[in-house]
C-alpha cells in the first residue's frame, strides 16, 4: 500500500484537465463553440463565429439566456437569429 502523501503528490503532479481544442484559438472562437453547444446548433458555427466578431459577447451571452430561457422553443438557433436582427433594429432606432 502506498502511504498517503505519495498518492497526493501523484494527483498533484497530474491533474485531469479537459483537452482543448486546437481549433478554439481566440475568444470569439470560444464564444462560438459555447453557443452551439448551448444552442445544440453545430451546422451552423460560422454563423455564431460571425456574430462574436461583429457583436459584444455579453450581449450575445445574454440573447442566448434569453433563448435557454424561452419554453417550448423548437429551434433555439432561429429564435436567436430573430432575437439579433430585433436586437440591430433596436440600435437603430
Amino acid at each position: 500500500m502506498e502511504s498517503l502523501g505519495k498518492i497526493a503528490a501523484k494527483r498533484t503532479k497530474n491533474p485531469a484537465k479537459p483537452k482543448a481544442s486546437p481549433y478554439l484559438h481566440s475568444p470569439n472562437h470560444l464564444l462560438a463553440d459555447e453557443l452551439v453547444n448551448r444552442l445544440n446548433d453545430k451546422k451552423h458555427f460560422g454563423f455564431y463565429l460571425r456574430m462574436a466578431t461583429l457583436y459584444s459577447h455579453e450581449v450575445l451571452r445574454h440573447l442566448a439566456g434569453q433563448v435557454l430561457e424561452a419554453k417550448g422553443v423548437k429551434n433555439p438557433g432561429k429564435l436567436f437569429a430573430f432575437l439579433i436582427k430585433k436586437h440591430n433594429q433596436q440600435i437603430k432606432q
